[in-house]
């Protein structure tokens, strides 16, 4: 019995040991009972020395998230550009060129506030700058649909980069645009009640699209005879004017005072309505006998002169007579005196 728990106690002080060891990294021998192999655990290992870093070669790459834009005719192209630089340990500057189509030009700009530039400088701990490209067209004739390619290019020396870019132009939807108005630009008219007054009107396709079936409408009071001429248009092209002749007519007997009058043109695409202010000056009788009153006041007055004239001429051609006969007496009566004076007579 004492045997056995002898046996026990080298057993457990065994495994103590053990794991004491292998908490201390050193080598461990076991020995069991029976056997004579022995298990040497091998030294650690040691440290490894680094290897040298290869050298990077230097390198310029050019790129742009959106390399490809659309837009409508007449507009123009903005990309941003990034151009990452590797390799370096010192600043370095490259210089900048676009390749255009014919026809288009472009510029770059960088730096903040933004700027036009002709290169860039790249700091060895930035490696990269980002740059704005704008193209546009030189002409309108060169503004026309299609795909242009420009090819931007960045260069130091030996290192340099380059990528394209499109920019695709396509014609702009058509746009509507009606605009009326009196060919005065006036919008205040007098008139009178019972009678005609004519208005020059002019309709004006102000954007870019053709405008098919126009009407002309007026909305007044109730009464009222509104026309135009002419009254409906099949078309408007872009940018021409129309000429309307808009008669008014307030029934007699309208009250005199201040009426709106909207007048429109109405189209397929689009349409527009223009507010007028029409002032109806009444004409009564008392007017009306104020002009006859002073009409035959005038005729009067140009009678009385005229009669007048006549009767001033008459009397001077009678004074003129009366004088002539005067002098020829008087002449008469010298010429017999002076014989009465001659000896023998």
């Amino acid at each position: 019995m004492n045997r056995f728990k002898g046996a026990r106690y080298l057993l457990c002080l065994a495994l103590l040991l053990g794991l004491c060891g292998g908490l201390l990294g050193g080598p461990i021998v076991l020995a069991a009972q029976g056997s004579s192999q022995a298990a040497i655990m091998p030294p650690p290992p040691q440290d490894e020395e680094p290897l040298p870093e290869e050298p990077v070669e230097e390198s310029l790459k050019i790129y742009s998230s959106y390399p490809m834009l659309q837009s409508t005719v007449g507009s123009v192209f903005e990309f941003e550009i990034t151009l990452f630089y590797t390799g370096g340990s010192e600043p370095r500057t490259f210089d900048l060129d676009l390749t255009a189509p014919e026809g288009w030009t472009g510029i770059f700009l960088g730096g903040y506030p933004e700027t036009e530039i002709s290169a860039f400088t790249v700091e060895p701990n930035k490696k990269r700058e980002t740059v704005t490209l704008i193209v546009g067209a030189t002409s309108e004739d060169a503004a026309v649909e299609g795909d242009y390619v420009f090819t931007v290019q960045a260069a130091s020396g030996d290192i340099s980069g380059s990528t394209d870019l499109e920019a695709v132009v396509v014609s702009a939807p058509p746009q509507y645009l009606l605009y009326l108005s009196t060919a005065t630009l006036i919008r205040e008219f007098q008139i009178k009640a019972g009678q005609e007054t004519h208005v020059s009107m002019q309709l004006t396709n102000s954007y870019t699209g053709t405008v098919n079936n126009i009407n002309f409408s007026a909305e007044g009071p109730e009464g009222w005879n509104v026309t135009f001429t002419p009254d409906s248009l099949t078309s408007l092209e872009p940018g021409v004017t129309q000429e309307i002749d808009m008669v008014i007519n307030p029934p007699a007997g309208t009250e005199a005072g201040d009426y709106p009058l909207n007048v429109g043109a109405i189209g397929d695409e689009s349409e527009t309505i223009r507010e007028l202010r029409i002032t109806v000056v009444a004409t009564t009788i008392w007017g009306q006998a104020g002009i006859g009153i002073a009409v035959a006041i005038i005729v009067v007055l140009a009678i009385w002169f005229r009669r007048a004239g006549r009767r001033e001429e008459a009397a001077e051609a009678a004074s003129t007579t009366t004088g002539a006969t005067k002098s020829g007496n008087w002449f008469k009566r010298t010429v017999s005196r002076l014989r009465k004076d001659v000896p023998g007579k």
